[in-house]
């Protein structure tokens, strides 16, 4: 039976939960107590950080459910109580222009060709980017021009280097969702000296929406997914993944030969074509984005004032 990790806040605590398909919640120490001791401080992390011994211990337990005199706990009243599945994970991987009607339809590189490119690769700081469902984002008051990508994420399991396209998988745990939040007037600010800024345009607090849960691999076939993106309830993204320019393996690989994967690491595949940067629609405080993904359930948030933030002419860190 498939199910997906999550961590909700039950009486104000983070939890790590396991969902099944019906909505049933489960503490994961209560179900599976060799997998997670209740006071763990890491949460799932440190679930990932033993994927290899933890994943069996899960599926047992799943698979004794019917037998089992384990209760459910109740399913969170408030949208903002499904936190970010991983709470400290190492690294927060970005893929940019990874789906061919993107790149050629967004993006206007009619000659693309995949032979002559290499994938763009960056880096969001976890702890300040990364964020649940409900009303999590605040607007970067830094912005005018506030966009928005959906994209599948891939949560490492194993630990490696140099991994070879073949052997990628063996170092998959987990596929979710991901909201890739994007300021394109810092991206391609006219004062930068190379026109283009992934640090302004990418990186800023609240930029990386992701959940709800993590389907472990077993379950997910990968080069098959629907995308689809609403937003304020209108679709605005509608895409598979057979149209990944580089697949999840391959990106894997590549990344590989840069950084060590370490367990709890997430990897961001990139976004397909409807992107605001396309048609001039930007994201306002107020609206409600909502990405969906196939087997993996759906992730929504909404845009938010920001108590903190000060006029742009002297604004400074939150």
């Amino acid at each position: 039976m498939t199910f997906s990790l999550a961590t909700v806040r039950i009486d104000g605590t983070p939890t790590p939960v396991l969902c099944l398909p019906d909505g049933r919640l489960y503490r994961i120490s209560d179900l599976s107590p060799g997998t997670l001791s209740v006071d763990s401080p890491a949460g799932l992390m440190a679930v990932f950080e033993n994927w290899e011994t933890a994943e069996p211990l899960l599926l047992a337990a799943v698979d004794a459910l019917q037998e089992s005199t384990v209760q459910p706990v109740a399913q969170p009243a408030d949208s903002g109580d499904w936190l970010t599945p991983l709470q400290y994970p190492r690294k927060v991987i970005c893929t940019g222009a990874n789906y061919y009607d993107h790149v050629i339809n967004d993006g206007g590189h009619s000659e693309f060709s995949k032979e002559d490119n290499v994938p763009v690769f960056f880096l969001k700081p976890p702890t300040t980017t990364l964020v649940g469902q409900g009303p999590s984002v605040r607007y970067p008051n830094q912005t005018e021009k506030f966009d928005y990508e959906l994209e599948l994420a891939v949560v490492v399991g194993v630990a490696g280097r140099n991994i070879p396209v073949d052997r990628a998988r063996e170092h998959i745990a987990g596929y979710t969702i991901a909201l890739d939040l994007s300021a394109r007037d810092w991206q391609r600010h006219p004062k930068h000296l190379v026109k283009f800024d992934l640090f302004g345009g990418k990186v800023f607090d609240d930029s990386c929406p992701l959940g709800p849960g993590i389907v472990p691999s077993r379950f997910v076939d990968d080069s098959n997914l629907q995308l689809q993106f609403r937003l304020n309830g209108d679709l605005r993204q509608d895409a598979n993944t057979s149209d990944l320019i580089w697949s999840v393996p391959e990106l894997v690989s590549l990344i590989s030969e840069h950084v060590t994967l370490e367990p709890g690491d997430v990897i961001l595949t990139g976004t397909p074509a409807g992107v605001g940067l396309a048609t001039g629609t930007w994201l306002n405080v107020g609206d409600q984005l909502r990405g969906q993904i196939t087997g993996l359930g759906a992730i929504s948030v909404e845009i938010i004032a920001d108590a903190n933030s000060q006029p742009q002419s002297s604004k400074e860190g939150p």
